[in-house]
């Protein structure tokens, strides 16, 4: 008998966290503002990247953390990090800023790379792909990025 009412009561919970989870809108990236601040140095590429995002819910969203890798040209710059977590107010946009943490040896192979381009003033292709996670109440949202910018000429 404690058996069966410890099922009906788990069934029961499971029922409400679909129900529940299914009333959420998504969460989306409403526009890539872009990068700034870029500085490349011997030490290595500093920049920001701000992100715009809409929270459509009743109820405000966290974001914690993201996976997005910086590319410039065919090189792996770095990775674009929350500094620290952010409120997604409910119905708001909300700017959101990324700094690059440049990877080991990644500006040796775009000077390398992008020498001829950096010399005769051609474009130079900056790259983030990745994904932003949102999450409230146990629910998360993942949200892709996919930008690129050309800065030059």
């Amino acid at each position: 008998m404690e058996m069966l009412k410890k099922s009906i009561v788990a069934f029961m919970s499971a029922c409400c966290i679909m129900a529940f989870s299914s009333c959420f809108k998504q969460i989306e990236v409403v526009e890539v503002d872009g990068f700034s601040n870029v500085e490349l140095s011997l030490k290595g590429i500093k920049s920001d990247m701000a992100v715009r995002i809409y929270n459509p819910n009743p109820i405000p969203f966290n974001i914690k953390s993201a996976n997005i890798i910086l590319s410039v040209g065919d090189i792996v710059a770095g990775d674009l990090v929350l500094v620290e977590s952010v409120k997604l107010s409910s119905r708001d946009t909300t700017q959101v800023i990324f700094k690059l943490v440049s990877r080991k040896g990644a500006i040796g192979g775009i000077m390398v790379d992008n020498f001829t381009n950096a010399i005769s003033g051609s474009e130079i292709k900056f790259k983030a792909k990745g994904e932003i996670v949102s999450s409230t109440l146990g629910l998360k949202s993942r949200l892709p990025i996919n930008y690129e910018e050309k800065i030059g000429q």
